[in-house]
């Protein structure tokens, strides 16, 4: 799945959904180390491998939350879903093997702007099924999401 091919976002028949909705990587400030001076330049994907401190996190997080909450609304996501099923499709910058599961923290960041938005009353088990992520190939990095209602 190449993300240049796929539109920002896109509307089921009738307006009903499902509802594609393709929520970008943000930019990520380079960071440099206090104890070697060292610049690293992080990438923005938030892994549960990952060990980092929540200073580190935190900013990735919030700009991953802003990015899907502004796809939402330009994508028409209608507000006030009862209930819904989502599924993610990771797209990377390179190809390779990788367990999309690992990158969870990233979804539930972007469903929690999805949340943000008013798609759904909360993000419980009573209104969001998933997220349900799968590997989307390669590609400018985002985060692809199919949202269904049930």
């Amino acid at each position: 799945m190449d993300v240049q091919e796929l539109p920002l976002f896109e509307i089921g028949p009738g307006g009903v959904g499902p509802w594609r909705v393709v929520v970008p990587a943000p930019v990520v400030k380079p960071v440099r180390k206090r104890k070697t001076g060292k610049v690293v330049q992080r990438k923005p994907w938030l892994n549960s491998n990952d060990r980092d401190h929540w200073r580190v996190t935190h900013p990735i997080t919030a700009n991953w939350r802003a990015n899907a909450a502004e796809a939402a609304k330009a994508a028409g996501l209608p507000t006030g879903l009862a209930r819904v099923r989502i599924t993610a499709h990771v797209v990377k910058a390179r190809a390779g093997d990788y367990d999309a599961g690992n990158y969870y923290p990233t979804a539930k960041a972007v469903v929690d702007g999805l949340i943000d938005h008013g798609m759904c009353v909360d993000d419980n088990n009573r209104y969001v099924e998933g997220p349900f992520l799968h590997p989307g190939g390669k590609g400018e990095p985002a985060l692809v999401l199919t949202i269904e209602a049930i």
